[in-house]
């Protein structure tokens, strides 16, 4: 079986290369950047997986890489393939769809396509691309599903010295679910592979609970001056913090989808202590950035925290986390209450419910915050120095 990964990442390399080369695909990785060289010289790369308490590296070797601007060769190469895989981003999506356009145009088979993107509607979206760059026919010959991945990859490492091998860092999870319905049959097994039918749902299950947790780690961490994901939850005050927004975000998945979604009370405490692998030297910098995109609608913390409002629950601490994030660093300056920039982006109205909650968090966290004012105890609001602060909060616009 022929497998290409347009995205040589650490999700592209660090899960989705890995698992193909494990089960035994010839694997084309396409790139762009500094990576591209490596991987052409060595033709292969080392994946270190890591639990926190052990670590065993694994050579993914005999995989062949192409640069993104060798257009007839990376045509070739998707044209003859049996899966494609993207681990490209969201926001690239419209240029990979035109260069996955020609080559499934060329195919002569039918070819599955499978987005590693972190978005619910990924493979719909490819699909709808495709068709619109090469016609309906075109892209309805073949199939197109999203992925939910279980892998955090924290760290891609470019080679240092001569002879050094390019390295991914993650943990050593190795199961991602598809959505079976869309895509084509024969599907060649691959390591880790799970086909269902509810892929929004199985979708959702990551992202309130695990990422609805990941977040909430990381804003108040931000908040209070950690630099690693693996220190901010062995804080105590964040540590309770992300547990309940874990599982509020598992209550209201009970009330939508059913236990078998919302998982078991013991799944909170097991998530905790995948953000306290310090092995991969994971950064509330890293974890948190994009703001903007994880305070959507049905995103980690206001998806998560709709879906519970409307099961019955009092998302406090998603609320908490959402009003943490507007602190972070990657986004701008309003006055002395949230401005509509913030309404637009999550989609809530001003006077909902939980829109009240996040102002109400958001005041008590400005009650005091400064540029460089570190938050010493999130239950009792004490922060480094005292005073009302000069600096302007970071908002949305």
């Amino acid at each position: 079986m022929k497998a290409v990964v347009i995205g040589a990442g650490r999700i592209g390399c660090g899960f989705v290369g890995h698992l193909l080369h494990r089960s035994g695909h010839d694997v084309c990785l396409v790139g762009r950047g500094p990576v591209v060289d490596p991987l052409k010289r060595d033709g292969g790369y080392v994946v270190r997986v890591t639990d926190g308490r052990t670590a065993r590296d694994e050579r993914v070797q005999g995989v062949r890489c192409l640069d993104v601007r060798q257009l007839a060769e990376v045509d070739n190469e998707i044209s003859t393939a049996d899966v494609v895989c993207t681990a490209v981003g969201t926001g690239a999506l419209q240029d990979v769809a035109s260069r996955l356009a020609t080559g499934l145009a060329m195919a002569t088979h039918p070819i599955n396509v499978i987005a590693f993107e972190n978005a619910e509607d990924a493979g719909p979206r490819l699909r709808r691309l495709v068709a619109d760059a090469a016609g309906l026919h075109t892209a309805s010959r073949h199939g197109f599903s999203g992925a939910v991945v279980s892998r955090v990859v924290a760290q891609r490492q470019l080679p240092e010295r001569p002879g050094d091998p390019l390295l991914l860092i993650g943990e050593p999870n190795d199961d991602f679910t598809v959505d079976g319905e869309a895509l084509k049959t024969p599907m060649g097994d691959i390591e880790g592979m799970i086909a269902v039918d509810d892929f929004a749902a199985h979708f959702r299950r990551k992202l309130y609970r695990y990422s609805a947790g990941h977040a909430t780690a990381a804003y108040l961490g931000h908040l209070k001056g950690y630099r690693y994901l693996h220190a901010a939850v062995r804080d105590p005050e964040i540590r309770r913090a992300v547990r309940s927004a874990i599982v509020e975000g598992q209550r209201g998945l009970h009330a939508q989808y059913g236990a078998a979604v919302a998982g078991s009370p013991g799944d909170a405490d097991q998530i905790l202590r995948r953000f306290d692998n310090a092995a991969l030297g994971d950064t509330v910098a890293r974890v948190g950035r994009d703001v903007r995109r994880k305070l959507g609608h049905y995103e980690r913390l206001i998806g998560a925290a709709s879906l519970a409002e409307r099961a019955g629950v009092a998302p406090v601490w998603l609320a908490h986390a959402a009003a943490a994030a507007l602190f972070f660093h990657d986004a701008p300056p309003t006055g002395s209450r949230l401005d509509g920039a913030l309404w637009e982006i999550t989609g809530l109205q001003q006077t909902s419910p939980l829109a009240r909650r996040i102002e109400e968090a958001w005041l008590g966290f400005s009650d005091g915050w400064g540029q460089g004012n570190l938050l010493l105890s999130l239950e009792q609001r004490l922060w480094s120095w005292s005073g009302r602060p000069t600096a302007q909060l970071v908002g949305l616009r």
